[in-house]
């Protein structure tokens, strides 16, 4: 007589599975910390009322042992004027004794099928190990570029300050007026801003400094930001006319100088398109694969910037 498959269980993790989950996550993305302190910091952000009801980790267990999990976003926007409910998918990790046996694939085939059923319309992920993997799943490549900017080419100016705590309302909805009229973008609801803004609070945290930089207000603009190891990220930025562009750019070119960076990266979209020479990027390349019944999404555009990356 033949035994049965036992069916591992595809559920949410509970705080007693996080710490496997996370000390498998720190060799790949642990930005320079240290095991404990990298579990701590993701065990504050899961705990946060900004992952709340937004943010889940979802995994494949088996008799108690983690096989693959990944962390799972509810995120919404339009697709050409359509409105839209993603799946977002990141961090997708299976302890290296346990790969290529299929986890990862039936995780996320479990996943998708759940969450079609409950309604979402597409799943969106970034993939950072190119697009084999995730196109045998169904997903199809999305627009995937970035540029890289000499600060010292950025314009000098005036009109701008950092960002302080109490900014993050009105930057929010300098984003959340200037988006593309087509295309595939995600929502600037106010959501994003402050789970992001809580990601990089407590990061920051981790290492022990204070409150990071974050981002600026200008007259008729802002931006969000994040430092890297080498170059200040531009999460994303709005204007409202080109003074206001042009006082962002010289902010930016003032926070890349504070912080001695002398490159800025962003990902063209929406406002950001166009001003800077670009280029396909290696890593992180965009993916989409369609949920519901009827013919697959395919954006006239993708209207991503870093901020969205998940």
């Amino acid at each position: 007589m033949v035994a049965s498959r036992v069916v591992p269980a595809l559920r949410e993790l509970t705080p007693g599975d996080w710490p496997a989950y996370f000390r498998g996550m720190q060799p790949l993305w642990g930005g320079g910390l240290a095991e404990e302190p990298f579990v701590a910091y993701q065990r504050r952000l899961m705990r946060s009322p900004e992952a709340a009801g937004r943010c889940r980790l979802v995994g494949l267990v088996e008799g108690g042992q983690l096989l693959s999990a990944f962390k799972a976003y509810e995120l919404h926007g339009p697709c050409d004027g359509a409105p839209l409910r993603f799946l977002g998918i990141g961090a997708v990790f299976t302890p290296s004794e346990l790969r290529r046996r299929g986890h990862a694939s039936e995780m996320l085939r479990r996943s998708l099928d759940e969450h079609a059923a409950l309604g979402f319309d597409a799943a969106l992920l970034f993939s950072d190990i190119g697009a084999p993997f995730y196109r045998r799943l169904g997903f199809a490549l999305l627009e995937s570029r970035e540029a890289l900017v000499d600060a010292a080419q950025l314009p000098r100016g005036s009109g701008f300050r950092p960002a302080a705590p109490g900014d993050e309302a009105a930057i929010s909805e300098m984003l959340a007026a200037h988006r593309a009229p087509r295309g595939l973008w995600l929502a600037r609801d106010g959501w994003v801003v402050r789970f992001q803004l809580r990601r990089l609070r407590e990061l920051a945290r981790a290492r022990n400094v204070g409150e990071p930089e974050w981002g600026l207000l200008a007259q008729g603009g802002a931006a969000l930001v994040r430092l890297s190891k080498d170059c200040l990220d531009v999460l994303d930025a709005a204007w409202t006319g080109e003074a206001g562009r042009e006082a962002v750019f010289a902010g930016l070119r003032d926070s890349c100088l504070r912080a001695g960076r002398g490159t800025l990266r962003l990902w063209p979209a929406h406002q950001l398109r166009g001003i800077h020479s670009d280029a396909a990027r290696p890593t992180a390349l965009a993916m989409i694969k369609t949920l519901r019944a009827g013919p697959p999404l395919q954006p006239s555009g993708a209207e991503l910037t870093l901020l969205d990356h998940i």
